[in-house]
């Protein structure tokens, strides 16, 4: 992104000094000797004294209009220089008021003006200014080319920017690699997209150990819902070492998952562990787990999810684990896996862990537990009816068990 006074502003100022004295001569003596005087007081550093003498200067010749108009020029270069680029912009726009400027003064100012709003991301305001300088230059600038391509860009007119960027890179003899990401943007804004990829490889052949183009081509896939694609240059950024971040890898290991492989993911982030890649946090030992879940190796995630909940007990790791038990119909391990649970709290579904618990301790034939955990399950309405059948049928069981016996 351009920033403030990030794009050239200063080359500009010094270009716009350096003519500044063929305009002066234009002016009336008294103006021109004032002026050479407080260029001394720039060229000193002495900015904030040559300012003031400039807003004087201003008073002075208002009633004579070039010399104005020059004098509030020298102001906004002295403004911009002490970082006030509103005091800039008002001697700008006073300066450009002026009626009898001669057109390549206009056109200068239009240039500084637009660059100054530009600067201030006034996009907008910035735009038409700059493009009434640009239908007056005969040979723009590459840099100018791209910072109008820039305006163009931020105001919503993809095609004037495109074309300005491809007039920009073109002219230059080594364009910036912000101006490429530039183009791109703009490329696949416009959905552009076999053409936005075809830059960013050639991008990449340029510059193949760049990790933020790894990233930028990973990323314009996962846009497109590629997860396969995406998923190959991230591991190819991995593979030459130029990604080693641990959210780096870890959305590796999440695109596994995306692309229905979380086996492969899993393995990767426990051999990242080892190998002290990746922090073995609780956080990233529970996705471990829940890889090996999705993977449905139940055998795999037993073992790390038991490992996640001795580190740091919570709830939600507890209610996996019994959900695996419960899979297995390991019914007396579930049951105590849910029972760890609830008195760990934080389920965003509790009553649906009592009901579980309750139908766990009823097939480990612990029956008055289950009936204590399905009264709970029936404290909800939306497993009420569903704990209440199965809490009957215990009553059933053991009355005909009564009975029996007598």
């Amino acid at each position: 992104m351009i920033r403030r006074l990030s794009f050239g502003l200063c080359v500009i100022i010094a270009l716009l000094v350096v003519q500044a004295p063929a305009h002066a001569q234009s002016v009336t003596k008294k103006t021109f000797k004032a002026i050479q005087e407080i260029q001394q007081l720039v060229e000193a550093d002495q900015q904030t004294q040559a300012q003031r003498l400039l807003e004087a200067l201003v008073v002075q010749v208002k009633e004579i209009p070039y010399d104005n108009a020059i004098a509030n020029q020298y102001l906004a270069h002295t403004s911009i220089m002490l970082d006030q680029p509103q005091r800039a912009r008002r001697a700008l726009e006073s300066a450009l008021d002026t009626t009898e400027l001669p057109p390549e003064l206009r056109t200068e100012l239009n240039l500084f003006y637009g660059t100054v709003l530009l600067g201030e991301e006034e996009y907008d305001l910035a735009l038409p200014v700059l493009e009434e300088w640009l239908a007056a230059e005969t040979k723009p600038k590459s840099n100018q080319l791209f910072s109008i391509a820039y305006a163009n860009y931020k105001t919503g007119n993809l095609s004037r920017a495109e074309s300005l960027m491809v007039r920009a890179i073109n002219s230059s003899t080594a364009p910036p690699d912000n101006w490429y990401q530039l183009y791109y943007q703009v490329l696949f804004e416009q959905k552009k997209y076999r053409r936005a990829e075809g830059l960013l490889h050639e991008m990449l052949t340029r510059k193949p150990g760049d990790k933020q183009l790894w990233r930028l081509l990973a990323n314009h896939h996962l846009q497109l819902e590629k997860s396969s694609d995406a998923l190959a240059a991230v591991m190819v950024g991995y593979i030459n070492e130029l990604v080693t971040d641990q959210d780096e890898l870890r959305q590796i290991v999440s695109m596994f998952s995306y692309i229905d492989i979380p086996d492969k993911g899993a393995r990767l982030l426990q051999q990242w562990i080892d190998e002290g890649r990746v922090d073995g946090d609780v956080e990233t030992i529970r996705l471990v787990g829940n890889l090996w879940l999705m993977a449905r190796e139940r055998d795999n995630a037993k073992v790390v999810l038991k490992k996640s909940a001795g580190l740091a007990p919570d709830g939600e790791t507890y209610e996996l684990l019994a959900g695996i038990y419960f899979e297995d119909e390991d019914w007396s391990e579930a049951y105590t896996a849910y029972q760890d649970a609830l008195r760990l709290g934080n389920l965003e579904e509790p009553y649906r862990v009592h009901l579980l618990a309750g139908i766990s301790a009823l097939r480990a034939g612990q029956d008055e537990d289950a009936r204590k955990s399905l009264t709970a399950a029936s404290e909800s309405s939306e497993f009420r009816k569903q704990a209440e059948g199965i809490i009957k049928m215990l009553d059933r069981q053991k009355r005909a068990f009564s009975i029996d016996r007598n």
